[in-house]
């Protein structure tokens, strides 16, 4: 199955720390139109939210097993599940992706600036990775 990652898990170490030894070994840049970024209050983290003005920049995960799958959903944790999604690759081809988006059981409040993840990487990647070594999902 293919994974279409945006936010933090575009990072290869946090996918590492995620899945181990199921963590893909590369990944390949993709674009999800229909989509929208957004950061979150209280979060370094970002959401994904529909909008068919937009496009979001992410990488493209292929061949992940059942396990790597399981693994992501307790990264994802609470008030996160899955959808599928058409995400193009690199060269213009779409390829269906699961893409986690929020479920309605937490309250994710997004604000207006947009996520950009070398900004993350500076500012905030060192202090996230301390924190997911103590709990089993994104750093809330």
């Amino acid at each position: 199955m293919r994974y279409f990652f945006y936010g933090t898990l575009i990072d290869p170490d946090i996918r590492r720390h995620v899945m181990g030894e199921r963590a893909p070994a590369a990944v390949e840049p993709a674009t999800l139109p229909g989509w929208r970024r957004f950061s979150l209050k209280g979060a370094s983290f970002p959401i994904a939210r529909p909008d068919r003005t937009a496009a979001i920049d992410g990488v493209l995960a292929r061949g992940l097993d059942k396990e790597a799958g399981r693994l992501l959903d307790i990264y994802e944790g609470p008030g996160y599940g899955r959808t599928i999604v058409s995400a193009i690759d690199a060269r213009g081809k779409s390829h269906d992706a699961v893409l986690f988006v929020e479920d309605g059981s937490v309250e994710f409040v997004a604000v207006p600036q947009p996520w950009d993840y070398e900004a993350w990487v500076r500012r905030h990647k060192k202090t996230f990775m301390a924190a997911l070594k103590t709990q089993p999902w994104a750093p809330r």
